[in-house]
């Protein structure tokens, strides 16, 4: 018997990028990659597999394909839903410069409006801290079986 997870923003923010490639198209458009070679070229995935996920962001409202007025080559680029997505993936960032392996370069970013080196942090809108681990729970709504 398959149980199926209830559909909550969680699931769905999830399913949008739950496979190997997703996260790294999004990457490599935030990195200034465009036209479909540039993204082939730095993501790796195979051509076939790259075009599905470019299709299904796409769908999903994460890219939108570039048209080649104005002298720009046509491509794609990230919508803002996809730019809203570029702050999961510094998060994400953190997590991989504090766990990486010692050979694996980290990656900086700058703040342009200070000029600083910036590390992502996931802060408490209510309050202004920074989230830890283990610091919040599941608020359920009324009814709902905390499962």
């Amino acid at each position: 018997m398959k149980i199926k997870p209830p559909r909550d923003a969680l699931s769905v923010a999830l399913d949008a990028v739950n496979d190997r490639w997703s996260l790294h198209i999004v990457r490599a458009l935030a990195f200034g990659a465009s036209r479909y070679t540039e993204i082939l070229r730095a993501v790796g995935a195979p051509r076939d597999i790259l075009s599905s996920r470019l299709r299904k962001l796409t769908e999903s409202g994460i890219l939108r394909p570039r048209s080649a007025e104005d002298g720009a080559t046509a491509g794609y680029e990230l919508t803002q839903k996809g730019k809203d997505l570029g702050q999961v993936i510094l998060v994400l960032k953190r997590w991989g410069d504090t766990y990486r392996e010692d050979d694996v370069p980290p990656v900086d970013f700058i703040h342009d409006v200070c000029g600083q080196v910036f590390v992502a942090e996931v802060l408490c809108q209510a309050c202004g801290r920074p989230i830890r681990s283990g610091e919040f729970s599941l608020a359920h709504e009324p009814g709902d079986c905390p499962a």
